[in-house]
């Protein structure tokens, strides 16, 4: 078993990264660093709000809570009007800190539970 650290994100007061989820960013977006670094500018100014708005975010469109995981602390940042339809799932470690997790394609139904399974247990492989 791997175990996995957590990451501050440079320039955040409390947004902290999985050390798996940079590599998992990159897989979103294969050779396309144009496409990568559009993407990457949209989800710093969003991490930019979560940072200062805390769990307040989620008043927002881009902010949602996933509802039927087994950790009640999961949640997505998305990109409503994208045309990949990328998530980011995070989770509230303490209340106020976030930890970003893992970062998906939204193509199919059936992404978003691989997706949640995959979040939980990066998270369960952090707390270890």
């Amino acid at each position: 078993m791997i175990t996995l650290e957590i990451q501050k994100l440079s320039g955040f007061k409390r947004i902290y990264q999985a050390e798996c989820f940079p590599d998992e960013v990159k897989s979103m977006f294969g050779k396309s660093t144009g496409d990568m670094n559009r993407y990457m500018k949209w989800l710093y100014t969003w991490l930019s709000v979560l940072d200062s708005d805390g769990i307040s975010a989620l008043n927002l469109e881009q902010f949602e809570h996933l509802k039927g995981t087994s950790n009640l602390n999961l949640y997505a940042i998305r990109h409503p009007h994208s045309q990949i339809n990328e998530r980011y799932i995070y989770v509230y470690s303490d209340g106020e800190s976030v930890i970003l997790l893992t970062a998906f394609k939204e193509k199919k139904i059936h992404d978003y539970q691989s997706a949640i399974t995959r979040a939980e247990h990066i998270f369960s492989e952090l707390e270890d």
